[in-house]
């Protein structure tokens, strides 16, 4: 008989008593001339985990990013590329870079062969190079109910490096019938919260910006947007700081300090957003996912709804 397999979320230890009840129930399942495999898959993929699968796991590797040529450049054997403001994103009442409808989201992700939620198939996002193109593809599928979804721990070129193992595995036809569950709405902020969170003016709610620093104080940034500034009270973290330059997250003492520094509160509820929720799921990713926050709500319309409604208060300096 086969143990079940467990890997930790990023050696928290948290996992150690699920696994001794696993293997608990093990024991009896076996005792009963019957077996049981529990795969427990992490949210941040390491080169070890990747290379330790078996080839009988349905794994597909999810190469997202906003131009196919970093694709064309470098990927794996058994990933699959999706554009990421194509695929990702939608525009909605003259609003860009918007999650998709559900029913339009099955028809894409089925096309990419997700099977959705509820399987066995295992999807790990990623990138040749820095990006936040594979957070934001993580939130909307956790947003969708899909778990066993992970994001690779750093670019793979640099992965590769490291010695990741390109090697061929299970995919699923090109296109699929996929499957999603009703929006998880404790992982999305719309402009009521924020709004609200504004007219409140409490430490229990914090709005944190994830652009640049220019963008912040008021430049343009990559996207043209209406008006430029910030949301009111919001404080400022850029993403990229939350990582070095492999793509790699900084460890949790660091990260700590850095949203620290920021102001950022671990017990207030936390809407980061950026330019079109983007960034922003990589801030999402490291206060949720690694540091095990609650309450965080990635503002999903961001700056593109909030400059685009001219009703809504913005500052700059």
């Amino acid at each position: 008989a086969q143990n079940p397999r467990h890997v930790k979320d990023l050696g928290d230890g948290e996992g150690e008593p699920v696994a001794g009840l696993l293997l608990a129930l093990n024991n009896i399942l076996q005792r009963k001339g019957r077996t049981m495999t529990v795969l427990q898959v992490p949210r941040v993929a390491t080169i070890s985990w990747i290379n330790s699968m078996s080839p009988e796991h349905e794994m597909l590797f999810l190469h997202v990013g906003a131009a196919q040529n970093e694709y064309d450049d470098l990927h794996l054997q058994s990933s699959v590329w999706a554009d990421g403001y194509g695929d990702f994103t939608t525009t909605r009442d003259g609003i860009r870079a918007l999650i998709p409808d559900k029913d339009t989201f099955e028809t894409t992700l089925g096309g990419l062969g997700i099977r959705g939620a509820g399987t066995d198939q295992i999807i790990v996002c990623l990138a040749t190079d820095k990006s936040p193109w594979p957070y934001r593809a993580y939130w909307a599928l956790r947003y969708f109910g899909i778990e066993n979804v992970c994001v690779a721990e750093a670019s793979l070129r640099t992965m590769l490096r490291g010695g990741l193992e390109d090697l061929p595995t299970k995919l699923p036809p090109v296109k699929v019938h996929c499957n999603l569950l009703d929006p998880d709405e404790s992982l999305i902020a719309g402009k009521e919260d924020l709004l609200s969170s504004i007219k409140n003016s409490t430490i229990t709610e914090q709005i944190l910006d994830c652009r640049s620093i220019e963008e912040y104080t008021g430049l343009p940034g990559d996207h043209p947007a209406p008006r430029q500034g910030r949301i009111p009270g919001a404080a400022h973290l850029n993403w990229e700081s939350l990582m070095d330059t492999t793509g790699k997250f900084h460890a949790q003492s660091q990260l700590l300090q850095l949203y620290q520094d920021a102001g950022i509160n671990q017990g207030s509820v936390i809407f980061p957003y950026c330019g079109g929720g983007i960034r922003s799921a990589v801030s999402w990713f490291a206060m949720s996912e690694i540091l095990k926050w609650d309450n965080v709500r990635n503002y999903d319309g961001s700056w593109a709804e909030w400059s685009y409604l001219t009703e809504l208060p913005i500052e700059k300096d």
